[in-house]
């Protein structure tokens, strides 16, 4: 009987068979050596011993496991199922193994039942690439649609600042103003366009790092927001400490910069003599701290918890947004692995504190 199976030692999967007690009988040569390769011990899945025996003993995280793989084959030898299937991982130090353990009966001899462990690492190494692609693209997509909601969102103020300037132009009867403030609307125009063209340039990175010159884009954002600070007597101020090259995500990290300033810009105090932002950021190689401070009307204790969240605005009777400028600071800051602190008091002003990883070459290798 036995030379009858000699024929599965030229088979390449792990072979084994079995009688009604769970005996091992017979094991093709890719058994021993898968065996042996493994830390397997001939004294628990070698010939003359009982393989339903071994899974009783199996201990540890692999206990249920090992359970239902002898309940499954016990099944297969009382013949109340005509197969079973398992699949198991069975990794190595060197590489991720997955494996189908196949019970079936051995046609024409009852008292047998054939084991066979069949190496699908392959295919399920293809199967976890696939969710892993489609994890990533749901990820990717998620950052779309709040990079689109920020774009939007990041248009309104730089709008607001043009809209003025027509509004005053309209209403200026002197020749020479009113080219004044023409050009000041051109200008504005001009950047605004800028801004969304290099936006959408950037979407197609979105999920990449770039060196950012901080100093550079809260320039270029100051240049479409400077009528609205004059118009409302802001005095912005600037401490910017970049220590050498700062890698981000540049759509991210530009839309909590721009929603922490235009938000200091709404809740601005107009009791208040001088009012101010300060925009600070500093960097090292392993990390940047932005941090955007008011003497505005503060936020009640209160309202802190709430303020991250979609739609919520601190005061709704003065605002004319709606509300989802911090959501989307929020979004961003979780995007880039960050954290969010925020300090405040009533009618004193607030400070927002960012910290975000830099993503250095180092850091993007590893």
């Amino acid at each position: 009987m036995l030379n009858n199976f000699e024929i599965l030692d030229s088979i390449t999967e792990s072979m084994a068979i079995i009688n009604n007690s769970g005996d091992i009988i017979y094991t093709n040569k890719a058994w021993h050596t898968f065996s042996m390769e493994n830390k397997g011990d001939n004294a628990r899945t070698g010939i003359n011993n009982n393989y339903l025996s071994t899974c009783e003993a199996v201990k540890g995280h692999e206990t249920k496991m090992a359970k239902d793989t002898k309940h499954g084959i016990q099944q297969v030898i009382d013949r109340n199922l005509d197969y079973f299937e398992l699949e198991y991982p069975c990794h190595s130090p060197n590489e991720s193994r997955w494996f189908i353990l196949r019970v079936t009966q051995v046609e024409g001899n009852p008292d047998l039942t054939l084991l066979a462990h069949i190496n699908i690492a392959n295919r399920k190494n293809a199967e976890l690439k696939v969710e892993k692609n489609y994890s990533k693209t749901l990820i990717i997509n998620e950052r779309l649609h709040t990079t689109l909601h920020n774009i939007v969102h990041d248009i309104q103020n730089p709008l607001a600042s043009i809209m003025g300037l027509i509004n005053l132009s309209k209403s200026e009867k002197d020749l020479e103003s009113v080219n004044e403030y023409l050009d000041l609307i051109e200008k504005g125009s001009t950047n605004l366009r800028s801004f969304v063209k290099e936006t959408l340039k950037h979407i197609s990175t979105i999920e990449d790092f770039q060196s950012v010159d901080v100093a550079r884009m809260v320039s270029k954002y100051i240049e479409t927001i400077e009528h609205l600070l004059k118009s409302n007597s802001l005095e912005l101020k600037l401490d910017i400490q970049q220590s050498g090259q700062f890698y981000t995500n540049e759509i991210e990290f530009r839309s909590i910069l721009s929603n922490l300033i235009s938000n200091a810009i709404k809740y601005s105090d107009n009791n208040k003599a001088k009012k101010f932002i300060l925009f600070g950021f500093s960097s090292d190689e392993n990390r940047a701290i932005l941090k955007v401070e008011d003497n505005g009307i503060g936020i009640k204790k209160d309202d802190i918890p709430k303020l991250m969240k979609r739609n919520y605005q601190i005061n709704k009777k003065t605002s004319d947004g709606v509300g989802l400028g911090l959501y989307m600071v929020k979004k961003s800051v979780k995007n880039l692995d960050g954290s969010i602190i925020i300090n405040s008091e009533f009618g004193i002003g607030s400070t927002f504190t960012v910290e975000i990883p830099n993503r250095n070459i180092k850091q993007q290798i590893a």
